[in-house]
């Protein structure tokens, strides 16, 4: 049995000013992921991925069809399902101990275990040493690295990512790549991860899932099957093999199509 299973899952948002109108973000999802999977999800602008990880979250509920977990249907957020946002949405007056101790307070560990586990998820993300600092001491890469520490510290299942490294330079994106595929290879977590770039989906996914433009649908799942990730003994790095650019080509050719007709219609609504 699947560890997430979409059955038919469509979801719609009523239109203010429009009696009985609605707007439909996803119309008949159809998906499974695997336990201990990484699953990216690559689209268009607006054709649904932040609204699928919000249903996925529990913090909204389809219209139609139906999300199991385990087999139990979504209803409600839960400890087994934590989320990184692009924003870090850290606490400004908490140090990095602190941020990561909050998630575990929420859940009812106690006090004495929670400064010694916030701080093993610090050092998980590489950030032994920065326990005292408060945001605005860290970088945006080491911000974004203590928002998945306290994610991770209070052990969820599954790790739902929506755009977490969109808002970081290069450098730090890739680097943080390589540290999320080191701390999913090591707790064996389920992730599901948003994101706009075709090369961040493929270097992080095992599968990547296509959405269509408006309303969203899945258009085709990718395998990707590219070994080791990272720098190899000589330097030389999977995003500059035959096998990627395969990969990268074969997903924007499935989303060349979609993203001319997200903007078609982004044209006809302004215009109407």
């Amino acid at each position: 049995m699947a560890k997430i299973e979409f059955r038919s899952v469509s979801k719609a948002f009523p239109v203010k000013g429009r009696e009985g109108g609605a707007f439909t973000a996803l119309d008949g999802i159809d998906l499974d992921i695997a336990a201990g999977e990484f699953l990216t999800v690559v689209g268009p602008s607006g054709c649904g991925k932040s609204t699928l990880l919000d249903l996925l979250a529990g913090l909204t509920r389809p219209t139609s069809g139906e999300i199991l977990l385990d087999g139990a249907p979504v209803t409600r957020p839960g400890p087994d399902r934590g989320i990184v946002f692009q924003q870090y949405a850290l606490l400004p007056w908490r140090t990095a101990l602190g941020n990561v101790e909050f998630g575990l307070e929420a859940t009812g560990v106690p006090r004495r275990e929670r400064a010694g586990r916030a701080r093993e998820f610090l050092d998980l993300v590489g950030l032994a040493g920065f326990e005292g600092r408060h945001p605005h001491e860290l970088s945006g890469g080491m911000r974004q690295r203590v928002a998945i520490a306290r994610s991770l510290a209070y052990d969820p299942d599954v790790l739902l990512m929506d755009e977490p490294f969109a808002a970081l330079d290069a450098q730090t994106r890739e680097s943080l790549q390589d540290e999320l595929r080191r701390i999913w290879q090591r707790t064996g977590k389920t992730v599901v991860f948003i994101t706009h770039g075709i090369d961040e989906a493929v270097y992080l996914g095992e599968r990547v899932a296509v959405l269509t433009s408006r309303p969203g649908r899945v258009k085709e799942v990718v395998p990707v099957r590219l070994g080791l990730r990272g720098s190899g003994a000589h330097g030389e790095d999977v995003r500059s093999s035959p096998e990627f650019a395969r990969y990268r080509h074969d997903i924007w050719t499935l989303l060349h199509d979609e993203v001319a007709r997200a903007r078609r219609l982004e044209k006809e609504e302004a215009a109407a």
